[in-house]
This record gives structure tokens, C-alpha cells and sequence, in this order.
């Protein structure tokens, strides 16, 4: 997915938040919906269950940005309430809807839960990650803008020196890891037997591995090694061709 689609597409969400904010009423306290949501944001699914039929499927929020406000408006169904969630925004930031979902729900129970729209952008995790690593070491860091598959979750972490990015596909078991740490190690120094050279568009070299758990690139910028791999469990025919991709697109 195209990292520029994604800034417009957080716009025109920005935007729309904006105004649904203004027309919504709060959100009324003390009975079944809001009990149920205010439990799954603060406690989680298992204990939100409290609050429905065990057929309900509970949607995902695909990112970590806490949600911090909630918005209820009726619906021209009976016993059906449109759900508005609002992450958490900074102090000079518009608020940004987190989900609109129809709830169906009886005076004990939530007995179904339509999505109407999904405001996550995973990506939005990645950039805090990046920031925090880039602020840390003082140092700006490559970031990949385009993918194999279309990213549906990800994951970002970093322990002492090394950012982990995760990107993944939850329909084909797909995964991307973009691996960072410091270093200034030739590559011909990781090169294995049946490894083989690859030149970016930059000019950047590249080594490809193909090892038994993933297909895997490797090259260094300025003073940091990077290790693209595409997991082998991925329902998709991978080549070398789609970790150049990713590759040549940090550049």
C-alpha cells in the first residue's frame, strides 16, 4: 500500500472526525452498550464478553492509540444504537474516529455488532515506533512505502539498539519484518554459500538469503544494517523480486 494513499486517506478521516464530533451528543452512561464498550477498551474482549451472546463476533481495532471518548446516536432500527469511538489525540490534533458501529442489543444483552467504519491505520503505530527509535539514537532511519500485499496489522518494537517492524496480512498469513541495528559489518562478511548480490536503484548493495524460515535481503546504510524477510507461511508466491521492492522503496 502506498504510503502517500494512506496520508490522504488519515486526511479525509481527520476531516470527517472534525465534523461528526460537533453533531454528536455524549455518550450516555449505565446501560448495556456503553457498559459493554467501556469494559472492552479498558479491561478487553474477554471481559467485555460479559455484556454479549457468545455469538457475537467483537470487532478488531487494528491500533494501539488509545481510545479516550465515545459517541452514541439512535438508530431508526429498534433496539439498535450507532456507536461512535474517538482515539486519543494530542493537545493540537483534531480528534480522529476509531470506529461507527451498529449495535443491536436487548435490555441485558449485545446481540450484534455491525461495523459501519473502521478508522485503524496500523501504520500510524509504525510511525511512533520509528520516531522514538530515530529520537533514541539520533539518527533518521529508512522506512518502506511499498509491499507485496496490503498491510492489515503491525507490530513495532525495540529492544536497546534493534527496531522490529512487523507488517502483516491477516488474511494470508502474510509477514514482512524489516529488522534495524547499528552496523558497519561488510556484508561479505554474512555471505553464505548459495547467497546472492543484488544492486538497488540507489546503487545500495544488496544480499539475498534464502533461508529455511523466510526469503530475506540485507544491506547497509550509513551506519545501520537492514534485514527485510518475507515469512515462507505467507499464502502468496514470493520472489526475490518482492523484497527489491520493498528495498528499493525505502530509498
Amino acid at each position: 500500500m502506498k504510503r502517500n494513499m494512506i496520508i490522504i486517506i488519515t486526511l479525509g478521516i481527520i476531516f470527517l472526525s472534525t465534523q461528526t464530533v460537533m453533531a454528536t451528543p455524549p455518550f450516555k452512561e449505565g446501560n448495556v452498550v456503553s457498559n459493554f464498550i467501556h469494559t472492552l477498551v479498558r479491561k478487553g474482549e474477554k471481559e467485555s464478553r460479559a455484556f454479549t451472546v457468545p455469538e457475537v463476533k467483537i470487532p478488531e481495532i487494528r491500533e494501539k492509540t488509545p481510545i479516550t471518548g465515545f459517541s452514541g446516536l439512535n438508530s431508526p432500527n429498534e433496539n439498535v444504537r450507532v456507536l461512535i469511538g474517538y482515539f486519543e489525540s494530542g493537545e493540537n490534533e483534531s480528534k480522529r474516529i476509531a470506529f461507527i458501529w451498529e449495535v443491536t442489543s436487548n435490555k441485558e444483552k449485545v446481540t450484534d455488532i455491525r461495523v459501519v467504519f473502521d478508522g485503524s491505520n496500523p501504520f500510524i503505530d509504525e510511525a511512533k515506533a520509528i520516531q522514538e527509535y530515530q529520537d533514541k539514537r539520533n539518527t533518521p532511519i529508512l522506512t518502506a512505502s511499498e509491499f507485496p500485499f496490503d498491510i492489515t496489522h503491525i507490530d513495532a518494537d525495540f529492544d536497546k539498539d534493534t527496531l522490529m517492524l512487523r507488517y502483516k496480512n491477516a488474511d494470508l498469513q502474510g509477514l514482512v519484518q524489516i529488522k534495524i541495528v547499528p552496523s558497519d559489518t561488510d556484508l561479505k562478511k554474512l555471505k553464505g554459500e548459495n547467497d546472492e548480490y543484488y544492486t538497488l536503484k540507489s546503487g545500495t548493495k544488496a544480499l539475498y538469503q534464502n533461508v529455511p524460515s523466510a526469503h530475506q535481503l540485507i544491506f547497509q546504510h550509513r551506519n545501520s544494517r537492514y534485514s527485510i524477510g518475507i515469512s515462507k507461511t505467507t499464502k502468496k508466491d514470493i520472489t526475490v523480486g518482492d523484497l527489491l521492492k520493498i528495498a528499493n522503496s525505502m530509498f
